[in-house]
């Protein structure tokens, strides 16, 4: 049993990639329906649905046999928390340009370029490389 869902889902997904699968079976928690939200709306997975006693399956997206993502990292961990304000997110997408960052604000989750927007830091949670 996994105390941390988000990184089991990360890891999850990762294997996923390499081994070529088309879905993957992952608990459900809050912040994990609101991270497939988000990587739904970008683009990398294709969707999701709750199946039966008490999973969700994450459909992945391919295009022309190669995974829509390259690679997804957790940032932060439960004994490591990255907290970033305005300032530092811009330096870090001046840094990793081709990278999407997906903070927790006090607003929720959000992407860095809605964060960028807003002038608002916080925690952040995944690094999606496309």
């Amino acid at each position: 049993m996994t105390n941390y869902t988000i990184s089991d889902l990360i890891s999850k997904l990762n294997i996923a990639r390499k081994k070529r699968s088309r879905t993957i079976m992952t608990k459900p928690s809050r912040m994990v329906f609101e991270l497939l939200e988000i990587l739904e709306s970008l683009g990398a997975i294709r969707g999701y649905h709750i199946a039966g006693d008490s999973l969700i399956e994450v459909v992945l997206k391919y295009d022309r046999s190669k995974m829509a993502f390259t690679d997804v990292k957790a940032v932060s961990t439960p004994g490591k928390r990255v907290y970033v304000s305005a300032l530092e997110l811009y330096k870090l997408k001046d840094r990793y340009p081709n990278e999407i960052f997906v903070l927790s604000t006090s607003e929720g989750l959000k992407l860095d370029i809605d964060c960028l927007r807003e002038q608002i830091g916080g925690l952040i949670i995944i690094k999606v490389s496309f």
